[in-house]
């Protein structure tokens, strides 16, 4: 048994040291001066990262993404709570599955797909205004504005993401204790008591692995408004997009910088969610 785990644990490992070691050769150089006008690299220590703390659209994509992780973890747990509370108490499990895939659709699909879909629902002319106007509510033009930018990025994560939390608040109700649930019943607990009294108190592992993953998925978020936006518009801009334009222009150790810092808040956010998943699951401490 130990042997066998032994050599199920070689190929992680390997990609674990392959991963590293890109790390650690980005890091280092993260630490050079490498640009387009200096082509022969000399040390620069920390001043690469003073430099790039320094610049406005550093700190204009920071507050893009920060508001952008905020939104889709907030409301992604929300609604994913309240959607796989719904699918929780259907009785039939065809009808669970068929419901549970229009949740799971939207990860089906390209993002840079329904980046344009989006980006048409949203013209002023068409799309969500023309059910708007039906309703003889204002148009709003979309897009345009940091708050109508704001409000449009997070309704596309909302759909992009939220299947992912339903997904695993759901496998996390159905593992909850039975008999806890049948004794509330005789109780006369309701639907709703049961959700947020007893199955969602049991169900923590589930918030852990959604919040894990919605963090990952927005905090890394690209295509979305590089599609929409595109590399000129830096009233979306995200930081991995600013990693991709800092590295096309030819910074290269400013790029390198920015991307090691993106890996390192991931790994600070995601690498105790790991322990405590390893505890919890594996070890069962």
């Amino acid at each position: 048994m130990r042997k066998g785990a032994i050599l199920m644990s070689i190929p992680g490992l390997i990609f674990a040291a392959f991963l590293i070691y890109l790390l650690a050769l980005n890091v280092y150089f993260s630490l050079l001066n490498w640009s387009l006008f200096n082509l022969r690299p000399t040390f620069a220590g920390l001043s690469t990262y003073q430099t790039l703390f320094s610049e406005y659209f550093f700190n204009l994509a920071v507050t893009h993404t920060i508001v952008y992780t905020i939104a889709a973890v907030a409301i992604g747990n929300i609604l994913g709570i309240l959607g796989a509370g719904i699918l929780y108490f259907i009785k039939s499990n065809t009808r669970r599955a068929i419901y549970l895939s229009v949740f799971l659709y939207p990860l089906a699909v390209p993002s840079s797909t329904y980046a344009i879909t989006w980006q048409w629902l949203f013209n002023p002319q068409t799309g969500i205004n023309l059910i708007l106007r039906v309703f003889h509510f204002p148009n709003i033009i979309w897009l345009t504005t940091q708050p109508t930018i704001y409000a449009g990025m997070i309704i596309i994560e909302t759909w992009a993401y939220t299947g992912l939390a339903v997904l695993f608040f759901l496998a996390s109700f159905m593992s909850v204790d039975k008999s806890i649930i049948e004794a509330a019943k005789i109780d006369g607990a309701n639907n709703f008591y049961l959700l947020f009294r007893i199955i969602l108190p049991n169900s923590m592992n589930g918030f852990i692995v959604s919040t894990a993953l919605l963090f990952l998925f927005s905090f890394r978020i690209f295509t979305v408004p590089f599609t929409i936006g595109g590399p000129t518009n830096p009233n979306m801009m995200s930081l991995v997009e600013y990693i991709y334009i800092l590295f096309s222009t030819e910074y290269f150790s400013l790029s390198s910088a920015l991307s090691s810092l993106v890996a390192l808040i991931a790994a600070i956010v995601i690498i105790p969610y790991a322990i405590l998943g390893l505890k919890k699951w594996v070890f069962r401490r």
